[in-house]
């Protein structure tokens, strides 16, 4: 069993037309920190996909951190959809 370490419920999703490669994704990351690189467990209704993190905006609003993931999530990603990055072994 792995143990999760960092764990953001999402509460919204934005886009840009700078960057169409990603989108944005907010909410309150709560465990360790997670980095560029880093290969996040994304729980949605139908199932579980991996996704990795391309930047991570820190302009945000207290307690709230926004991450980048390849655009290819979007119809995937909605609020209240669970990402997670659990301990490795």
């Amino acid at each position: 069993m792995t143990e999760q370490i960092s764990h953001m419920v999402v509460e919204r999703i934005d886009t840009l037309r700078s960057r169409p490669q990603w989108i944005f994704v907010t909410g309150a990351l709560t465990g360790e920190a997670i980095t560029i690189g880093d290969i996040l467990s994304v729980r949605h209704a139908h199932g579980l996909v991996e996704a990795t993190v391309r930047t991570i905006e820190t302009h945000n609003l207290p307690g709230k951190t926004t991450i980048a993931l390849d655009a290819r999530l979007k119809t995937t990603v909605t609020p209240g959809t669970i990402i997670e990055r659990a301990a490795t072994p």
